[in-house]
């Protein structure tokens, strides 16, 4: 619960250093929260790194779109913002200390799981983008 709070507040912490307008600034946060959580709730059901990356970044795609529209407003302002819970500094940061302090097993270990994440967070970012391309093109006569 704890993380979820930081995850939270380093949302808030980016829209203010993006300078999202403040009218948009509570549901570019809530797309923190929505990312966060579906993250954490894919984890807590037995998901890898990359399958909770890509889960989450999907929903947090849709949830960009669907703002995007109704606030309209360009859906990267929720987009950007959002995608900051999902990022992997803290295993970036042990991968690196493990790379200094020689602890090669640990290395690997942590590399593995920063590529992972990038990739979930790319390949839902492709794949969504993807789906409203093509909802957008069925949808216009």
């Amino acid at each position: 619960m704890a993380d979820s709070l930081l995850c939270v507040a380093g949302t808030a912490a980016f829209c203010v250093l993006l300078n999202v307008p403040r009218k948009r600034l509570l549901p570019c946060v809530f797309g923190g929260v929505v990312s966060a959580f579906a993250f954490l709730a894919a984890q807590n059901r037995g998901a890898g790194v990359f399958t909770a990356t890509f889960l989450a970044m999907l929903l947090l795609c849709a949830y960009s779109e669907l703002f995007a529209r109704l606030l309209r407003a360009p859906a990267a302002l929720m987009l950007l913002p959002g995608s900051i819970p999902l990022l992997p500094g803290g295993s970036l940061y042990y991968m690196m200390s493990c790379l200094v302090h020689s602890q090669t097993q640990l290395f690997y270990h942590f590399a593995r799981e920063t590529v992972l994440t990038g990739a979930g967070i790319a390949l839902g970012a492709v794949v969504s983008s993807i789906f409203v391309r093509l909802f957008l093109n069925r949808a216009s006569p």
